[in-house]
């Protein structure tokens, strides 16, 4: 049976070998044929074509020239037709266009037969290692050196044509030494691996330094071959560790291997510029390592070289091209392609930041795996964020590639997935170990928020000593360490572990170093403070924080507050305009202090001394800050700033009067109809402040209109239980207090107060909305009135109608009646309005139709006479001045 085997097996050996050698005779016929033919016709004969001897350098990689062209020296080939022309006018954006995979597949089709020749010759070499490891045919060494001599065999084969008769694709020749010089590096490489992982005859420096040699060999072929030779050597090389197969204690050993053969495409299109050769190389060396790293037994190690793997790859991919230690990548990056429409960036600059992408991902996915994978994770993409921050700046297309890495290390503090190993850890520590409790976990959080620090502090250098985005570098360096601490303390809660103080320790230092950067960028910029604000803005957020964590409700409202006016302090002066965003936000976070979390469930529970605290002293910080604002034009902070005031004065003041009646009623609670009143003022005035803001435009209005609309929503739920279900009308309530100074000012008069001022002060809404609040505040106060005289007549406990109405109190609704015209008739005359001359007159009819269709059935004896008598001469006066304004007004009109 063996020797029938060995047969099988020399006979599909022969095969390739077979076609090969006929390939090569019919060529040889051609070329004859085609000499004879040129002899005959007199014509002077063409010579073969010989591959170039040298390959010159090309280029460094600048923005200037095409991005990512052959060499003007190159001779025109074209190894796939229509993947390595340039077009007149290429399209920058991508590599791999449709036309290049029409022509890759046309080639296919026309020339599948050099693809199947050359997976045959590569299968060839990797299946006599492994038919003699199954049959054992013969010793290790006698395989591995069979398997190395096939391979030699090929390259050599392969030089013997390109040299004799050339690979240029005109020529009969044409792929044909690429194919045996492809497959002859893939039997090479099986034959180094199967030395080193199956037999173990040489160890892992040897083994490297075969390796090495063979790509090296590879990258110098590469250079004079077409670029089939570079996909067959690729391919077939990160495949043959899987095809050779067996078991090997240290598999992470394979992945220098697959770096090293991902170095080689890299560096084979270094000097040709085929573009498509590096991503190839690229997917197939991030493929082979997720294969390698699947599959592996002992996952934490292999995780740990996968990680390293990983951002091997993404610095090969960045100085491979460049061709030196430092990448010089110029023109725009893709952030600037992005903003401002620019060119797009060369194409290394590409490849690059996809193999950063890859590496980013590659690395952060395995962090989870043990606190070692997660340490080794933090380390690595601290490591590429700094790296690119440096280099960004010789080489400003890589300027937005320091991102990628930067969210990677923000990911690993905010996600809790990633993270898990180490807290895990961190908990098992404490728990075995009570008393080192703090210096444990302070070493391990300090290292975590020192980290993002760093980075930080890599982005102010390059803000200080770039040229390009200053700003932008700026605001990284205000935002990734604040960023890293905030994700920690929202997703871990360092504080319950080391305690608050420490924690908000590590938020004075940073709110420390940003304010050093705030000087340092202050002394640069000398009169464009632009940039010095963003550390500043960083300063109190970092100065906010620490105080969230150490003090109480009270106490954090008014460090809020104080940082709102310290921020309108900075900016009178030392003219800072980005303070007007720490002023909104602060304006923010006060709002929700104020109304949600501690709130006004909060503000109701405790004393009146402990809720002016935090609401007056809030209401003076932003009035204060107002003030500070007015020599600065800052329309957005100024329009926050006076929303809010007008807002937490609404709240101040009916919280007051909450806990005055509260005091005289205890237990009363704000299920009555001045609880209701009170709770409709304050949310009136929120809503109100959300359409003051809404004047400022852009995107957030329809927000702010949103919020108006739910707030509205409930302010109008509230007073409308103030008017329906809890009047003293129909609800035997008691109002409590004196004539005119009693629970009906909170129900009914405040509400109708802060709609009338919305009416006033709201000059930027449509005129619609204003009459239709300034409407509901002078009907809410006309109902006060009304309520009012009926209290001074009947009582606090009478207010119910089922007591009915008695003749001095329908003979008052009488008197306010004319008197309120009398009143409109008088501003009607101080204005020079004929509108409220016009509402004179309506009031004036509504007494008159009053008394005589209402009050004249209740009236008898003098009571009568003398009301009437009044009523007449109240008109008749009220007639002649009627008829003076009118005359005034006609004269003024004349």
């Amino acid at each position: 049976m063996e020797p029938l085997l060995v047969l099988i097996g020399l006979t599909l050996l022969a095969i390739p070998v077979a076609v090969v050698y006929l390939l090569v005779a019919v060529a040889r016929l051609k070329r004859e044929m085609r000499d004879l033919s040129a002899r005959l016709e007199g014509a002077p004969q063409v010579p073969s074509p010989v591959a170039p001897t040298s390959v010159k350098p090309s280029a460094p990689i600048r923005a200037e020239s095409e991005p990512w062209q052959p060499p003007e020296e190159q001779p025109e080939r074209k190894p796939w037709v229509g993947m390595t022309q340039t077009p007149a006018k290429p399209s920058a954006a991508v590599v791999f266009r449709r036309e290049r995979f029409a022509a890759l597949s046309s080639w296919l089709r026309e020339n599948w037969f050099y693809v199947a020749a050359a997976v045959s010759l590569a299968l060839s070499g990797i299946f006599l290692v492994q038919y003699g490891i199954e049959n054992g045919l013969l010793p290790p060494e006698a395989r591995v050196a069979a398997a190395l001599a096939f391979g030699a065999a090929l390259i050599g084969a392969g030089e013997y044509i390109r040299r004799r008769f050339g690979d240029d694709e005109d020529s009969t020749t044409a792929y044909l030494p690429s194919v045996l010089s492809g497959a002859g590096m893939v039997s090479l490489f099986g034959g180094v691996l199967a030395a080193r992982m199956l037999y173990g005859l040489i160890g892992p420096g040897p083994a490297m330094v075969g390796l090495f040699s063979i790509a090296l060999g590879g990258l110098v072929l590469g250079w004079f071959h077409g670029p089939l030779l570079a996909a067959i050597g690729l391919i077939g090389g990160m495949a043959a560790p899987f095809l050779v197969g067996g078991q090997s204690d240290t598999p992470e050993w394979l992945l220098l291997y697959f770096a090293l053969l991902t170095a080689l495409g890299l560096g084979i299109d270094t000097v040709r510029r085929w573009a498509w050769v590096s991503v190839l190389s690229l997917i197939l060396g991030f493929a082979a390592g997720w294969l390698l790293v699947s599959s592996a037994p002992n996952r934490e190690s292999m995780a740990v070289a996968f990680a390293a793997f990983a951002a091997a790859m993404a610095l090969l991919a960045t100085l491979i091209p460049a061709r030196g230690l430092r990448p010089d990548h110029d023109g725009p990056c893709l952030l600037e392609r992005l903003s401002t429409k620019t060119s797009w960036p060369i194409f290394p600059a590409r490849l690059s930041l996809g193999s950063l992408l890859a590496a980013c991902f590659a690395i952060v996915v395995m962090a989870p795996e043990s606190p070692t994978t997660f340490w080794m994770s933090l380390i690595l993409v601290t490591g590429l964020a700094g790296l690119y921050v440096v280099w960004s700046i010789r080489a400003p297309a890589l300027q937005d590639h320091a991102l990628l890495p930067a969210f990677g290390l923000i990911a690993l503090h905010a996600v809790p997935d990633l993270n898990r190993p180490l807290f895990n850890a961190i908990y098992e520590h404490l728990q075995a170990t009570e008393t080192q409790t703090e210096t444990r976990m302070i070493w391990d959080v300090s290292l975590l928020v020192g980290a993002a620090l760093v980075l930080s502090l890599l982005a102010a250098w390059r803000s200080l000593t770039g040229m390009q985005n200053k700003l932008v570098w700026a605001g990284a360096a205000a935002l990734i360490a604040p960023v890293a601490g905030l994700a920690l303390e929202m997703t871990r809660k360092p504080a319950l572990l080391i305690g608050e103080y420490p924690w908000a320790l590590h938020g004075l230092l940073l709110g420390a170093i940003m304010t050093v950067m705030a000087e340092r960028f202050a002394r640069q910029d000398k009169d464009d403070h632009t940039r010095t604000s963003l550390p500043v803005l960083s300063a109190l957020a970092c100065l906010t924080f620490s105080l969230a964590i150490i003090l109480t409700d009270s106490a954090l409202t008014l460090a809020l507050a104080a940082t709102v006016l310290a921020a309108a302090a900075l900016d009178r002066k030392f003219n800072l305009p980005l303070m007007g965003a720490y002023i909104a936000a602060g304006v923010v976070a006060l709002g929700y202090r104020l109304t949600v979390d501690p709130g006004l469930d909060w503000a109701t529970r405790t004393t009146l001394p402990a809720m002016l605290l935090p609401y007056g002293g809030t209401l003076a910080a932003f009035v204060a800050a107002l003030w500070l604002l007015q020599r600065r034009d800052r329309p957005r902070s100024q329009i926050f700033l006076e929303s809010a005031a007008w807002s937490t004065a609404g709240m101040t003041l009916s919280l007051t009067l909450y806990h005055v009646i509260d005091a005289f009623s205890p237990g009363t609670g704000l299920e009555t109809h001045w609880g209701f009143g009170l709770q409709a003022a304050i949310w009136s005035g929120v809503a109100l402040a959300q359409l003051h803001r809404q004047s400022l435009g852009g995107w957030m209005r329809y927000v702010r209109i949103g919020l108006a609309s739910v707030f509205g929503l409930i302010a109008a739920l509230m007073l409308g239980l103030a008017l329906t279900a809890f009047n003293p009308l129909t609800w035997a309530e008691e109002v409590l207090g004196w004539p005119l100074l009693n629970t009906l000012i909170p129900a009914y008069l405040l509400p109708a107060v802060i709609l009338g001022l919305a009416a006033w002060r709201l000059t930027a809404q449509p005129l619609w909305l204003r009459r239709a609040l300034g409407g509901a505040a002078l009907a809410l106060t006309s109902f006060w009135a009304a309520m009012v005289i009926r209290h001074f007549w009947q009582g606090g406990n009478a207010m119910s109608l089922s007591f009915g109405v008695t003749q001095p109190e329908l003979y008052s609704y009488t008197v306010a009646l004319l008197l309120t015209g009398a009143t409109l008739f008088y501003q009607a005359l101080a204005r020079r309005s004929d509108l409220l001359r016009r509402a004179g007159v309506l009031v004036i009819g509504l007494a008159v139709a009053k008394v005589f269709l209402i009050d004249i059935s209740g009236l008898s004896g003098l009571v009568r006479v003398f009301s009437f008598l009044l009523l007449g001469l109240s008109l008749a006066g009220l007639a002649w001045l009627n008829r003076w304004v009118q005359t005034r007004a006609g004269q003024r009109n004349a």
